[in-house]
């Protein structure tokens, strides 16, 4: 278990760093070091913690880029384990039959046909965050109950593993709207993935994400039955 999660000092051998403790989101602090001439490079441990303390992720950062092996969580549940070193995923947590991920591939498939679903670096609860947080909740609705309001996230990945298109499906009644995002505000990491396959051929697919709005710029993905 890791709920009780510790920040360790480390510094970059040579190099006068310092220490951030800064909010990442609702209810989250990231903890990190920085050089001190160069305040937007991390370099050594990162840690994110939610709740209580507990971990969401963690690994090593040398000059700004993810290094080494980085565990992701969920609720203290390893999620992922991936190797930024050989860029290999070396560990992600199966879903169950009422998982709130859909993936539909845009090939016909065959009974004989060997598949693997598309993955997000970060697992299915980190990897996610930039899509749940991006989300802006309609001006028409903001009278509506948020619990209410349910968004389907619909997500075309190519076959080389980057974000290609990215849609909010919004429902509540009978209300439907779709809300396309503009992928070129979000940063290069957050488009990454590891493509789907056929047969070991790597080809299009699209992932659908079952969340409620849990505040007006924010959602929560629909917890499994």
């Amino acid at each position: 278990m890791f709920a009780f999660f510790v920040f360790l000092s480390m510094a970059s051998a040579g190099q006068d760093t310092a220490s951030v403790v800064q909010k990442a989101g609702k209810n989250m602090v990231a903890r990190y070091r920085v050089l001190k001439n160069k305040p937007d490079v991390k370099v050594g441990l990162y840690q994110l913690a939610g709740k209580k303390n507990n971990a969401i992720a963690f690994g090593m950062y040398n000059s700004n880029k993810r290094v080494g092996i980085w565990r992701f969580f969920d609720q203290n549940k390893l999620m992922q384990i991936f190797d930024y070193n050989t860029y290999t995923l070396k560990y992600e947590a199966p879903e169950g039959e009422s998982t709130t991920f859909n993936y539909v591939f845009d090939k016909k498939l065959k009974r004989t046909d060997t598949v693997t679903k598309p993955v997000r670096i970060g697992g299915r609860y980190y990897g996610y965050l930039p899509y749940l947080n991006l989300f802006e909740k309609p001006a028409d609705l903001f009278d509506a109950p948020n619990g209410s309001i349910m968004v389907n996230i619909e997500l075309l990945i190519s076959p080389y593993g980057r974000l290609a298109d990215f849609t909010y499906h919004i429902m509540i009644g009978s209300y439907a709207r779709d809300l396309n995002v503009n992928i070129n505000v979000m940063n290069d990491e957050d488009k990454t993935f590891i493509p789907g396959t056929i047969n070991g051929e790597p080809v299009p697919t699209r992932i659908f994400i079952k969340c409620v709005v849990k505040d007006k710029h924010t959602l929560e993905l629909v917890s499994p039955i």
